[in-house]
């Protein structure tokens, strides 16, 4: 697992950089080598963001859930919310893939 998370704004823009991937229940979901696929499978679509999948939460049944990550508690500054057309992108590409097989389109 990833150590720290950088929510520090790059000069180029205060917009929301980093995301945490929840995967859904299972051990083929959650297992850590599951979770690096995904993050690996994310960042070979989105080159510029970057993901940290996490399978230690309340399991839940479903696809993938994508949080941003707007900044840390008590800290400025919160960066801004990435556009609705990123978030369905990331969504979709999600939608399409499934630890140890080769993604499909949707």
């Amino acid at each position: 697992m990833h150590s720290t998370i950088d929510t520090s704004p790059s000069s180029a823009s205060a917009e929301v950089n980093s995301f945490v991937v929840l995967a859904p229940s299972g051990t083929e979901f959650r297992s850590q080598a599951a979770l690096r696929e995904v993050e690996s499978f994310l960042k070979g679509c989105f080159p510029k963001l970057d993901f940290y999948a996490n399978g230690d939460g309340l399991p839940f049944e479903g696809d993938y859930k994508v949080l941003p990550i707007c900044g840390v508690a008590d800290n400025d500054p919160i960066l801004v919310l990435p556009d609705r057309v990123l978030m369905r992108g990331i969504a979709a590409a999600l939608k399409g893939f499934r630890p140890g097989y080769s993604p499909t389109l949707h």
